[in-house]
């Protein structure tokens, strides 16, 4: 049966008052371009660009807006009230199968064994010593998708493994690690660099990671994209965006020991106390998408039940176009 996704941008979207609506975009300042996108709340090449001047040097401004969560974005972004939205290659299908235009412009973060995508934290005392035992427990996800009860799912499917897990939705980055220390959850989703919290706080171990799961770069591949309208009416910045992020990811991949604490301090967190290993996130190296890499999302997908193969094709979500040195 097909599944139609349109249901999940009715839910009402708080603070949307705040944000600017297309026709009255606000000037950069100094003759740059603005580019809106909702708030940035974790690890990751949006910052590293703005704080390393690396917009400006394209002639760029981010400015971040309210926080939007999860498949929201691309509503949003669809309505031209943010113009890029962070995601997985799925939201974007998803988005698409609902009617919104939007596509997948530059890639952004992959899974990496040392720094990977997820990192599931249990309490050592707790009832989870496996991923194989979160039938029936409660589990923190930041949102219903792909990296947070997909992933999972798709453990408990190639294990065999039947029932019924209790997802708790915790969206604010850090709730979920508080939430498990104070015993009110089982297991945490972790993304960089919250995950560090859990175990400074004691009582907490990694059981698992996203890693252990696919063993593939191309599993936690995570994108940036943009409403059909903005790529039409603004190639040139589009080029000059994925300039900024290509040069963004290469620099975190070389520098992680630098970029970890750039970021946190940027996020509000004490760079003294954030770990490279544990807060650290994998860029991709290539300056556009792998076409493998988005067929493997389309796999997955498909096999959780998202869409029906068929109902979209893999190259109707994205565009290497704007690549550098396309």
């Amino acid at each position: 049966m097909r599944i139609s996704f349109k249901k999940s941008f009715i839910a009402a979207i708080t603070g949307i008052a705040l944000l600017v609506a297309a026709d009255s975009r606000p000037a950069g300042g100094a003759d740059l371009f603005l580019i809106r996108s909702s708030a940035q709340t974790v690890f990751n090449e949006f910052h590293v660009a703005d704080l390393l001047g690396f917009y400006e040097e394209e002639g760029l401004k981010i400015e971040f807006l309210g926080l939007v969560e999860g498949l929201n974005k691309y509503q949003m972004l669809g309505q031209g009230l943010i113009d890029v939205a962070d995601g997985h290659p799925d939201q974007v299908a998803k988005a698409r199968l609902a009617g919104i235009k939007v596509k997948a412009v530059v890639p952004g973060m992959v899974d990496h064994p040392d720094y990977p995508h997820v990192r599931y934290i249990a309490r050592e005392n707790g009832p989870i010593k496996s991923l194989d035992d979160i039938v029936g427990k409660k589990v923190a996800i930041g949102n219903y998708g792909s990296c947070y009860e997909g992933y999972l799912k798709t453990h408990l499917d190639r294990k065999g493994i039947k029932g019924d897990v209790e997802w708790v939705v915790l969206a604010r980055g850090g709730q979920a690690e508080q939430s498990l220390t104070q015993g009110l959850i089982d297991l945490t989703t972790s993304h960089p660099p919250f995950g560090s919290l859990a175990i400074q706080a004691g009582g907490n171990r990694q059981i698992a990671t996203s890693w252990d799961i696919f063993k593939s770069s191309a599993a936690g591949l995570s994108v940036r994209a943009f409403s059909e309208d903005f790529i039409r009416e603004h190639p040139d910045k589009l080029r000059a965006f994925a300039r900024a992020m290509y040069k963004a990811r290469k620099w975190i991949d070389a520098h992680m020991d630098e970029a970890v604490p750039l970021v946190s301090k940027a996020l509000g967190h004490d760079p003294e106390k954030v770990s490279v290993e544990w807060d650290g996130r994998w860029y991709a190296e290539t300056p556009g998408f792998v076409k493998e890499d988005i067929e493997l999302w389309f796999e997955l997908s498909e096999a959780l039940g998202y869409w029906e193969h068929g109902d979209i094709a893999p190259e109707e979500i994205y565009t290497n176009e704007f690549a550098p040195g396309q």
